[in-house]
């Protein structure tokens, strides 16, 4: 019987070691099975992660450069100065619109899909660039006579616009080529060389004791002309370029209609800066541009994922519902970053306000009210990206000129009715969320009623 039960063992017994061995093996699976999955991912998803992760490092450190830049420059001129420096800097940003009459476009648009065909729009690009400088410091002289003429000298504002309408056009053209190429290491590089230039000319201005807006703008042109002549010699494209002028022809019109909307696009979210600087002021314009750009910052680590996410969307080739379903999920994802990098500064500075220095401080009043201003920023400019990779120009410039109107609009009523800060800053969070409430249904709903299921 012993012997029988020996040989035998028992059901229960067996169960029990069966029961235990197949444990053994779930719980070693689910050690196993997250690994699992984080291989899966990544081989799926390597080649988008690794140039994510290239772009955001040349993301981190140019906001570490742009950090040194501005803290630098905020805290050497006068907030009065600082307003007119940011305001001549927004006016030529706008005209810089017209560099190349758009067809930048059609050289990133070449970059991501028909690169045997880049050479001839970048031929076409710089021709028409040549063409649009003179167009483009003639509205600048037009501007000066208007609004500029009291504030600062001619030389110091020429100075700031040839930066802007002509020498970050270049780098920007630099930067789209090489992200259209996939070259995001390159692309980052490129992005982060002339903060640093820009860093280095506000440190030697603050060394040499400063001075004017119209002192300040002679190291701002060194500084960027050095830049774009060692970034044109170490990253531009090594490809033949030949005129073609079937090309002029043939995309002259949507080219224009790009830098159209492109303008319209640019001039919704600096031309408020023009007007606080005609209607409240020097001093006022500089607290307020100070404050814009602490809420530019808080776009730099989406801006890599915004140029990804449009180079996607061209390869797509085309708009499903499903693709407008996940540009939602990624609008939710910017929201919440923007606002939280917002909140993370006014935290920092409620704990040590003169952390950035005195003029920025003066900014801190500011930051604590519009706190919906972050979010519709980047919201903007993400929807920008998608006009773009949509290919619906003609409906950007739609929206975005109904964009400026309005804001223009709502800004001079503002500020004519309510002079003291305090009572017109709470006020810019529903004028920011109805631009964003506009152009977020007609963007999604044109889109979604155009599209099959």
């Amino acid at each position: 019987m012993t012997a029988h039960l020996s040989r035998n063992p028992t059901p229960g017994v067996e169960t029990i070691s069966a029961g235990g061995a197949g444990m053994e093996r779930r719980i070693r699976n689910l050690h196993v099975a997250p690994m699992r999955l984080f291989a899966g991912a990544w081989s799926t998803h390597r080649t988008v992660l690794i140039g994510y992760g290239q772009l955001l490092a040349g993301a981190g450190g140019r906001l570490a450069l742009q950090m040194v830049y501005f803290l630098v420059l905020a805290n050497t001129l006068s907030l009065s100065e600082m307003g007119v420096f940011a305001s001549v800097s927004a006016a030529g940003v706008m005209i810089g619109c017209l560099a190349g009459f758009g067809f930048q476009s059609f050289v990133m648009r070449s970059a991501a899909g028909r690169r045997s065909s880049m050479g001839a729009y970048l031929a076409v690009y710089y021709a028409c660039f040549a063409l649009a400088l003179p167009i483009m410091f003639g509205l600048s002289l037009v501007l000066y006579a208007l609004l500029f003429q009291g504030v600062i000298a001619l030389p110091g504002y020429l100075a700031i616009i040839v930066v802007e309408v002509a020498l970050w056009r270049q780098i920007e053209l630099l930067v789209q080529v090489n992200n259209g190429l996939g070259r995001y290491a390159v692309a980052a590089t490129v992005v982060s060389l002339p903060v640093g230039f820009r860093a280095a000319a506000a440190v030697a201005f603050w060394a040499a004791g400063g001075g004017a807006a119209e002192i300040w703008a002679i190291y701002y042109l060194v500084g960027n002309a050095v830049s774009v002549t060692v970034l044109a010699i170490l990253f531009h494209p090594r490809t033949r370029m030949r005129f073609r002028a079937v090309l002029l022809k043939g995309k002259l019109r949507d080219g224009l209609l790009y830098a159209a909307s492109y303008f319209m696009f640019l001039a919704q979210g600096e031309i408020d800066k023009l007007i606080v600087l005609t209607l409240a002021g020097e001093r006022m314009a500089g607290i307020y541009a100070i404050s814009m750009r602490l809420i530019d910052l808080t776009g730099v680590p989406l801006r890599p994922m915004f140029m990804m996410y449009s180079r996607k969307l061209i390869q797509a080739g085309r708009v499903t519902r499903a693709s407008l379903r996940e540009c939602l999920k990624v609008e939710g994802m910017v929201a919440v970053v923007s606002t939280g990098a917002l909140a993370f500064m006014i935290a920092v500075l409620h704990i040590r306000p003169e952390l950035l220095g005195p003029n920025v401080s003066a900014a801190y009043g500011m930051l604590t009210v519009i706190i919906a201003v972050p979010a519709v920023r980047n919201l903007l400019e993400f929807q920008g990206e998608l006009f773009f990779a949509f290919g619906r120009m003609g409906l950007r410039a739609g929206v975005t000129t109904a964009l400026i109107a309005f804001k223009a609009l709502a800004f001079v009523l503002l500020l004519t009715a309510f002079p003291n800060p305090e009572q017109w800053s709470l006020w810019l969070n529903a004028i920011y969320v109805a631009i964003y409430a506009l152009s977020f249904f007609t963007l999604y709903g044109l889109l979604w009623r155009n599209t099959a299921p």
